[in-house]
């Protein structure tokens, strides 16, 4: 036999030793297991994820210090721990305590235990995250990491620069102004020179036949001193030194030399680059092509596609290691900004790092949730096309979790965690626009459990909104007519505001940022904060087809209410989940589910030409039986008399009526209605407003 006949079929299992080993026995009864996922209520964020239930310890198997038992120092603080019903994963986390509890007797011990997802932790930490310059270089699981790197974001006070990659800081000689330059949106502020020398010693490394030497430059609009050494590469090859010169006009030129006081071997030239007044990463790439040295100097501006590229070769000679780097040797060089030196034992494509030089510019807010996900070793799931989400800004320096939330606002999509992996995921704004129902529930075929308690208030109410973009403008808007407008009682609410700061590309889009967060928080409906299922019912066991829909709905998912009761209002109730709780019993399983309503999100289709004029009131009585209106139009267009867009609904005083026919070219025109499409009819007064049932709204 099957739920509910025979008891619910859970299992719990603690990640020991890599391997999933079952608990199932040891877990108490008595006191169930409640799962929340998601968020409560109409709560701004997600709240972690968290389990509670408790485990029989008279053993002391679960007490993570006590040598006896057979998991000592195999469990402790952040243990995961998944929850299953019929073997589908419904919890994933980690437990952070084990506190012991026991009756006076000592016969009865347990540990209740409770396991959260990992926004926890995420939230606990303070730790902001680096440039991404920086991140792009020290990435972990790089193709070709730097044999050396100094990112010289140090601050102020900083007496050498530190290295990111093994190996001893920079020296420097003179008074270099650290932390002054912060025109690189990828990097924290780096040094200008003013006139000091640096010098960063190489570390023994794999020698290849490529040698490549990059770092941040920024010379002045102004230009600097003519013929001044920017860059000094040692080798322990035939060609010892090589030096890249700055030449009048923005010009380089890249030498090679025998040794010190050696003569040299190689010259470009100047060569004419342009590089004053201009965000580079300056590339030297050396090859050893047989006998020879094929070299290159290449230049590429922050947030350009193209770069430019110097070719030259060099005769009977070697390379060999690079030993040291010398910035402005003897130095001479002003004003001129330099960063994050690198030192690879590979020549890469000069576009490897363009994302992260231009700090991520454009990248969409999904692709930067799941980027940061994976740079962090996070499990990534998503729900919706994560190319469909908002362009981003830079990315800023701050936590973790404040990029993934700033992404997530930014979208006004929804980051929670999934059921079935310990990790995040991700619910586009877009992925939740007009969607079928997963879970379809009939009041009148018994399918809820209660309470289904609907709310009238003021929660969630924004008509008034004003947001703005880091480091840019803002914008606002108000909601000015209607039932939950800025205008005093009765004819509207009074003023809800609230200022958002959304990390988006650029300043067109505030203005439809705040007008979309109005509309969110001004539909006027009831709110369902809580809609209860119990999938022991008789009604859903019966029906397969919903109980799959139920088990599967997720957040953000869309749920509906067919045939609600008859102190309701008739029409569908449709809604939004935005979190969960399970009550996992032996013959109970539970689901509350956590709603707001789901109609905002009924936007229009491009492809639709149907939209509704907003200053439309019946400009006479209409009677309870009445099959024609005479509806005025004070403001916008009329409405359309076209025979191919009927019928159309509309909604009048709360009554659903369908129109077939509309006539007249001029205010007043004749509806021709079908009327009590949703089961109410009445008369009608002059005055009352006229609006399609479903008008059209315009995606964010």
């Amino acid at each position: 036999m099957a739920f509910p006949i025979d008891p619910l079929d859970v299992a719990v299992e603690l990640l020991i030793d890599g391997a999933w080993v079952d608990i199932t026995t040891d877990v108490l009864v008595r006191d169930g297991i409640t799962i929340n996922r998601g968020r409560r209520d109409e709560g701004v964020q997600t709240d972690p994820s968290k389990c509670s239930l408790s485990i029989n310890n008279v053993s002391g198997k679960y007490s993570p210090r006590n040598p006896n038992s057979p998991y000592f120092q195999k469990i402790g603080r952040n243990t995961q721990i998944r929850i299953k019903v019929d073997g589908v994963v419904r919890f994933h986390g980690e437990v952070s305590s084990w506190p012991p509890k026991w009756d006076v007797s000592g016969n009865d011990v347990w540990t209740p235990i409770e396991p959260s997802g990992i926004l926890r932790r995420l939230g606990q930490g303070a730790t902001v995250l680096r440039s991404t310059l920086y991140r792009g270089l020290t990435y972990p699981e790089a193709t070709d990491p730097p044999v050396a790197y100094w990112p010289c974001e140090d601050a102020k006070g900083s007496t050498s620069l530190a290295s990111a990659a093994g190996g001893q800081p920079m020296r420097i000689k003179g008074d270099p102004t650290l932390a002054e330059f912060s025109d690189f949106i990828a990097s924290g502020p780096i040094p200008l020179l003013s006139d000091s020398e640096w010098t960063g010693t190489v570390p023994t490394y794999s020698m290849t036949s490529q040698t490549q030497v990059r770092f941040l430059l920024h010379v002045p609009s102004t230009g600097s001193a003519n013929g001044q050494t920017i860059c000094r590469i040692r080798t322990t090859g035939t060609a010892k030194l090589w030096h890249l010169n700055y030449g009048s006009g923005g010009a380089l030129q890249l030498q090679a030399f025998a040794g010190d006081g050696g003569g040299g071997v190689m010259d470009t030239g100047m060569v004419t680059f342009n590089v004053d007044g201009k965000l580079l990463r300056v590339s030297i790439e050396l090859e050893q092509n047989g006998a020879n040295i094929d070299c290159a100097v290449a230049t590429l501006e922050a947030g350009k596609n193209t770069g430019l590229v110097y070719l030259s070769s060099v005769s009977g000679q070697t390379v060999g290691q690079v030993t040291q780097l010398i910035i402005s040797p003897e130095g001479g060089i002003g004003d001129v900004a330099i960063g994050h030196l690198s030192v690879q034992n590979a020549i890469t494509d000069l576009f490897d790092l363009s994302g992260q030089l231009t700090g991520w510019v454009g990248e969409t807010a999904g692709r930067r949730i799941e980027r940061l996900c994976r740079e962090e070793g996070i499990p990534f799931t998503s729900a919706g096309d994560l190319d469909d989400t908002e362009p981003m800004g830079p990315q800023r320096s701050t936590t973790l979790l404040e990029l993934l939330s700033d992404a997530a606002l930014s979208d006004d999509g929804i980051l929670y965690e999934p059921r079935e992996n310990f990790g995040l995921a991700y619910r586009t704004r877009s992925g939740m626009y007009n969607q079928v129902a997963t879970a379809a529930l009939n009041y009148a075929a018994g399918h809820l459990s209660p309470p289904l308690e609907p709310v009238d208030d003021d929660q969630g109410v924004i008509n008034d909104v004003t947001a703005s973009r880091y480091d840019g403008s803002s914008a606002r808007y108000t909601k000015d007519t209607g039932a939950l407008s800025v205008a005093d009682p009765p004819d509207g609410v009074g003023r809800y505001d609230e200022s958002i700061t959304v990390s988006v590309r650029d300043d067109s889009r505030l203005p439809d940022h705040a007008s979309w967060r109005v509309h969110v928080g001004t539909v006027d409906e009831a709110r369902y904060p809580q809609i209860t299922v119990n999938l022991a019912n008789s009604a859903i066991v019966a029906d397969p087809d919903l109980k799959t829909g139920l088990v599967s709905m997720d957040i953000g998912d869309r749920l509906t209410i067919d045939n609600p009761p008859p102190w309701l209002p008739p029409d569908q109730i449709s809604q939004l989940s935005l979190g969960f709780t399970e009550t996992l019993e032996p013959f109970v399983w539970q689901i509350d589910v956590n709603c707001v309503p789901e109609s905002p999100y009924q936007v229009a289709v491009y492809s639709s030409d149907r939209y509704g004029t907003e200053y439309s009131t019946l400009s006479s009585s209409m009677s309870v039986n009445a099959t024609s209106m005479s509806v005025s139009t004070s403001v916008g267009p009329l409405w359309t008399t076209a025979l191919g867009d009927f019928p159309l609904d509309v909604m009048v005083g709360g009554e659903r009526m369908r129109v077939t026919r509309i006539t007249g070219t001029s205010s007043p025109q004749t509806f021709t209605v079908t009327r009590s499409i949703n089961g109410i009819k009445k008369s009608h007064s002059p005055g009352e407003p006229v609006t399609l049932f479903k008008p059209a709204i315009r995606a964010l």
